[in-house]
């Protein structure tokens, strides 16, 4: 883990934010604009992530490159939408329809070709409406033919432009579908594997893998260990719905866990927040996000200058393990 931890804010959480029981919001809507300036004025926050063609387009690529400059601010992560136009109903990059995956394709290669010009480093694929809501109703078999193919499309056209942009799958178990194609991370691991590309891995959504009840240190480890891990989104939940809370709000030892494990394996990439504050100020939001982030960090710090390494080669060691971690963090600042 660098000194200083890269974090990156996703702007479509920072505006009124609908739901199923209220689709107007309990706010205001916030121009793009502003939501960009929020993230340049928020300390601690060094760039965004965001969607084509709903925050940024070729229209508003100027526009938004000036705000940019202004707040030395960077795209981190540009994500094509494939889940938000009646054409993706049924899915998107696995859809029955080869015209439908075809608008997949090209939406997520105009993302890329706008990346390119901005020299972003991170491109994520959601398959938020691939899968299935009823038993039997897709064929998996098919599915995974189809986007295994889309993938191999993605990635040929990234390698014949020399984009240097890696993409990455996030994966998610459910919502929006009841079931989402490659929902686990052991799940999403098969298709990177499968794909065999130095320029395509994993974003870890800690929120959704909290979802599918996977043990954090755990998923981390399995992904660094393939050299994978090429992202990462940080948020907090009860384990029973993906509310992305500030990280650390419910469980700060989980928190923890997770930097630790990073911190082991040395990544020095993004730590990216992916917020929903329905109610609150997004502002506040960040703001805790950001230092939540920094006292997990002073505590990982502790806990290498107290020995925690060698503690956890050592058999049956789980209470002194959990000691040292508490004491870390009552004595953490930052």
């Amino acid at each position: 883990m660098s000194e200083k931890l890269k974090i990156s804010m996703g702007i479509w959480g920072i505006n009124n934010l609908p739901d199923r029981f209220n689709t107007k919001g309990f706010g205001e809507e916030i121009p793009i604009l502003e939501r960009i300036k929020m993230c340049g004025n928020t300390e601690g926050i060094g760039g965004i992530e965001l969607h084509l063609p709903t925050e940024i387009r070729k229209e508003t690529e100027a526009d938004v490159k000036k705000v940019l400059d202004d707040y030395g601010l960077q795209i981190v992560q540009l994500c094509g939408h494939t889940w938000t136009e009646r054409i993706f109903v049924n899915g998107a990059l696995s859809d029955l329809d080869a015209s439908v995956r075809e608008k997949a394709v090209s939406r997520v290669k105009e993302a890329l070709d706008m990346g390119a010009r901005f020299d972003v480093p991170i491109s994520v694929l959601w398959p938020a409406t691939d899968g299935s809501d009823f038993p039997l109703q897709s064929d998996y078999a098919a599915l995974y033919d189809y986007y295994v193919d889309s993938v191999h499309q993605i990635m040929d056209y990234l390698h014949q432009n020399a984009y240097k942009t890696k993409i990455c799958i996030e994966p998610k178990p459910f919502e929006p579908r009841s079931r989402i194609l490659y929902g686990t991370t052991g799940q999403a691991l098969t298709l990177v594997n499968e794909i065999n590309d130095p320029q395509f891995g994993i974003n870890l959504d800690v929120g959704h893998s909290l979802i599918a009840s996977e043990n954090l240190e755990d998923q981390f480890a399995l992904i660094l260990r393939y050299g994978k891990l090429f992202h990462t989104h940080f948020d907090d939940n009860d384990q029973q719905a993906d509310i992305d809370l500030p990280p650390g709000t419910i469980s700060f030892i989980r928190l923890v866990q997770c930097m630790y494990v990073l911190d082991q394996a040395g990544y020095d990439g993004w730590y990216g927040l992916d917020l929903f504050p329905y109610r609150d100020d997004p502002q506040k939001f960040m703001n805790l996000s950001v230092k939540n982030l920094h006292l997990a960090k002073a505590v990982v710090k502790l806990l290498n200058e107290k020995g925690m390494k060698e503690l956890r080669t050592q058999k049956a060691k789980g209470p002194e393990v959990s000691d040292l971690l508490l004491e870390c963090i009552r004595e953490a600042k930052i």
